[in-house]
């Protein structure tokens, strides 16, 4: 009997994708039933993503046949489906919202830092790629599997060379990185994950990255010296289908992590998504800002404009909900945040739907 047949998720990714590792985590810790694949073909130039016409993995195919790209819609629907038990969105409208906020910026931001790490030095690049494809193609001749290596490791510093300009970006980048780690590592004093004793989309957001993270080498060092704890809430998330708690942070609603990963998202990541939308909107091919005092020189993103709107929205949406999100303008406005998610007129109808039957991200990474 074939996966879909059984009533079964398919989730294609791949070993080394952030996006694919956050799908997987998601469905894992929700209990939702699914066969984890490494599509055969992925490099090449048929297999099944081509014929289900996704640009980027993770794609999830449905029991009714149907495929589905991008981890942060799929999610989403997928609670719409699966209502109930193990939610990964907060009771409270005011932490489902920051929830939904802190997986927007590791799934936008703390990415740039994963990637410059993993496609820097040499030692990076060799075990990266090694390690990544060994993954998608399995046993091969020792000959043919290096000339796949070379081609492969071409491939992704190119792609990664024309996102933005790496030496300009670094200290910036890897600033962040440190601060996303002491932000982790401030909330494991007090509870376990980031809205109380149970995942939320936010940590699994965060996750996604730090997966990977937690294995290249430099940034896995960095993690290992820095942020032990981190490193193994990291193993924990990777699958959390035993771990069980409730919503509430005992540190109150302004725990550690939640206030210094506000902080980063208000000075820096907010900043740059309002820059990349106005560089957008006019058409202009790069978006450049000094961010806490540093440069940042990046090619806009049409995708992060969509991903800002949607924030916009869900903010919206939260305060429409009243009483139970009492106190989250108060604290968007301390951290900075408020400005940046406010709908301008008339622009509520110009954001594009949020939804995993889109072909997905093409940033050509992973």
């Amino acid at each position: 009997m074939t996966d879909v047949a059984a009533g079964r998720y398919r989730i294609l990714g791949g070993p080394g994708s952030p996006y694919s590792l956050k799908l997987r985590a998601a469905l894992r810790y929700r209990r939702i039933a699914h066969n984890w694949i490494v599509p055969p073909g992925y490099l090449g130039e048929g297999g099944e993503l081509k014929a289900a016409d996704k640009g980027m993995i993770p794609v999830m195919q449905l029991p009714d046949g149907r495929y589905w790209a991008d981890s942060t819609p799929m999610i989403l629907e997928l609670e719409t489906m699966h209502p109930g038990a193990r939610s990964l969105l907060p009771d409270d409208p005011g932490d489902r919202f920051l929830a939904l906020l802190i997986e927007d910026f590791a799934d936008e931001w703390l990415v740039q830092p994963m990637f410059d790490f993993r496609w820097d030095g040499e030692v990076d690049q060799a075990f990266c790629a090694q390690r990544q494809m060994a993954g998608w193609l399995g046993a091969m001749p020792k000959a043919q599997f290096d000339g796949i290596i070379e081609r492969f490791r071409t491939r992704q510093t190119g792609v990664l060379a024309r996102l933005g300009d790496r030496e300009v970006n670094r200290p910036l980048l890897r600033a962040t990185y440190g601060e996303v780690l002491a932000a982790v590592e401030a909330q494991l004093e007090v509870s376990r994950f980031l809205f109380g004793g149970r995942p939320s989309i936010g940590d699994i957001g965060l996750f996604g990255q730090l997966s990977q993270c937690a294995i290249d080498p430099s940034a896995s060092a960095i993690m290992r010296r820095d942020a032990v704890r981190t490193f193994q809430w990291v193993q924990d998330l990777d699958d959390a289908s035993g771990i069980e708690g409730d919503w509430g942070d005992p540190a109150g609603p302004d725990g550690p992590g939640v206030t210094r990963l506000l902080d980063l998202i208000g000075e820096v990541f907010l900043p740059y998504m309002v820059a990349n939308a106005a560089a957008v909107t006019a058409g202009t091919p790069q978006v450049s800002m000094t961010l806490r005092g540093m440069p940042y020189a990046a090619r806009t993103a049409p995708y992060r404009a969509s991903c800002l709107g949607w924030l916009k929205l869900a903010l919206a949406q939260a305060l429409a909900a009243g009483a139970g999100a009492g106190g989250l303008e108060a604290k968007l406005r301390r951290h900075g945040c408020w400005d940046a998610l406010q709908l301008a007129p008339g622009e509520r109808e110009r954001i594009p739907p949020l939804s995993p039957e889109s072909t997905g991200r093409r940033s050509g990474l992973f």
